[in-house]
């Protein structure tokens, strides 16, 4: 029987040198695929192809128009071939990875080509770190390794200079880099053998920790409908039924529970302790259960929302939103593991102590319009859709945390066209199924009005400050009027302008 592809490579591989594909290849051999980086990166623009073909229509048209026919010829030969080229070079990027315990060796194994590069030893491995790159719409997560490669001969720099500046960096001097696009990994076992590796060959503080969890959640990511599907595909009874007691522990002990905070829509959210490498530390467990008679179309639009709502957290990486740092599966039930905030809510803190300063008041609104315009900067453009004071936590310093990103209730409800939301937040697009950043900025005005006042505002209408509290300035009350416009129209048209005005007003009433 003819062997798979990469089983043949990889004994053809070990048998040129004397020895047997073993488990060392399953564990350390990392395998690459440079045509899912470009999949990827092109993904997000699916006219490519079309675009290209008309600037090479337009290339040919405008060097005929010129300089003649053959002119016209000769640019759409020279496109072509440097399309060919840019085809071809991709045969230069390596096929597989190696991590031993003396190195790392690239490697090309194809089946009319057999060539490593020379061994980079552990020593001469500074640090890994992990950066993003964008490229059109989409954010590439890549794992930099950091070489110092002073006195290697140039004939050993050779293949990683070929490869500039795609997956190296630097070979010409003596601090060099090789980048490696985690798209590019062939598979999540892929990803496994690349963190084991770290884990057995590195000391720990060569690695930033982000290239660990990078590899870990975005492993889970992959994976996670998956494993769900095939927990509940075994038709077995939950073990528990019921919101979880104290001293629940889940994911083998590594979590305990200790109460719940409150519950809402497909979500039960508990704060827990985080019981691992003597950590203790506090966080936030979001507990999704799916019905266990649900039909096959309910569960996969539900996994699928919360998948959606994982894969976003994991990119939301900002300092006034909550962290993810883990997720999970158990019982027939979903985990999001998020860090754990410690203060009150601006609901809460006016409960508590009555309606903010203006000064105060200000303050927050600035950086809410920091953690909004970084929402709708995003590309896909994120909407909240639930902005109001009970998801806003002040934690130490008067840092505004975001603490509730419940996209799978707002992904139902884009399917379902069902409002989503406290009403006296939601403006009228939002009731008919028609949001938009605008309709954040509204929800900003409403919450703005209750720290000031310490009343929720009239359902879908303009806001006034001064109707409730008289000793506010004219230009806050026509801020929040403003930003709580029931005709978009007249509302802000961003978060920048907004910001302006707010800035605006602090330097004038309070000089900073």
């Amino acid at each position: 029987m003819e062997e798979a592809p990469k089983n043949f490579l990889a004994n053809r591989f070990f048998f040129s040198k004397g020895q047997r594909a073993s488990d060392e290849y399953d564990q350390y051999w990392i395998r690459y695929k440079p045509m899912r980086v470009l999949k990827k990166r092109f993904k997000t623009e699916p006219h490519t192809r079309t675009v290209a073909a008309l600037v090479l229509l337009a290339l040919v048209m405008l060097f005929s128009s010129l300089f003649g026919p053959l002119a016209g010829l000769a640019a759409a030969c020279a496109f072509l071939g440097g399309f060919l080229f840019f085809r071809l070079r991709l045969l230069l990027f390596p096929t597989h990875i190696a991590l031993t315990e003396d190195g790392i060796t690239f490697h090309w194994l194809r089946s009319w080509f057999n060539f490593q590069s020379c061994l980079l030893p552990w020593s001469s491995l500074s640090h890994v770190n992990l950066t993003t790159a964008k490229f059109f719409k989409h954010t590439e997560a890549r794992v930099e390794f950091n070489i110092v490669s002073v006195g290697m001969p140039f004939s050993q720099k050779l293949p990683f200079l070929l490869l500039t500046p795609a997956l190296a960096k630097g070979w010409l001097f003596d601090r060099s880099k090789i980048i490696l696009p985690l798209d590019g990994l062939a598979s999540s076992d892929d990803r496994k053998r690349l963190q084991f590796g770290f884990q057995r060959f590195l000391p720990t503080y060569r690695v930033d920790p982000k290239v660990s969890d990078e590899l870990q959640l975005s492993l889970k990511v992959e994976s996670y409908t998956d494993l769900w599907l095939g927990a509940l595909s075994m038709n077995r009874s939950r073990l528990r039924t019921d919101t979880l007691p104290t001293g629940t522990l889940v994911n083998h002990g590594r979590y305990e529970v200790l109460f719940p905070i409150g519950s809402g829509g497909q979500a039960v959210v508990y704060s827990a302790i985080q019981r691992e490498m003597s950590l203790d530390r506090p966080v936030v467990l979001k507990e999704f259960v799916l019905p266990s008679y649900a039909g096959v179309k309910v569960r996969k639009r539900v996994l699928a929302n919360i998948q959606s709502e994982s894969k976003i957290l994991q990119d939301l990486e900002h300092p006034n939103i909550v962290k993810l740092l883990d997720f999970f599966v158990e019982d027939e039930r979903a985990y999001l593991v998020l860090e754990q905030i410690k203060g009150l809510t601006l609901k809460q803190q006016v409960e508590q102590d009555g309606p903010f300063k203006e000064v105060d008041a200000l303050s927050f609104a600035l950086q809410m319009t920091a953690i909004l315009s970084f929402l709708h900067n995003r590309k896909p453009q994120v909407v909240h859709r639930d902005f109001t004071p009970d998801n806003l936590m002040v934690a130490h310093g008067d840092i505004l945390k975001l603490i509730d990103f419940n996209v799978a209730q707002h992904l139902e409800a884009m399917s379902t066209h069902t409002v989503v939301g406290k009403h006296s937040y939601i403006p009228p697009e939002q009731f008919r199924g028609e949001t938009a950043p605008q309709s954040d900025i509204y929800a900003m005005g409403a919450t703005l009005f209750f720290i000031l006042t310490g009343t929720d505002p009239e359902p879908i209408s303009v806001s006034r400050v001064k109707s409730v509290r008289g000793d506010v300035s004219d230009e806050i009350d026509a801020i929040v009027a403003k930003a709580t416009a029931t005709d978009s129209a007249y509302r802000y048209a961003n978060c920048e302008e907004i910001k302006r005005e707010l800035e605006a007003l602090r330097k004038q009433r309070y000089g900073h």
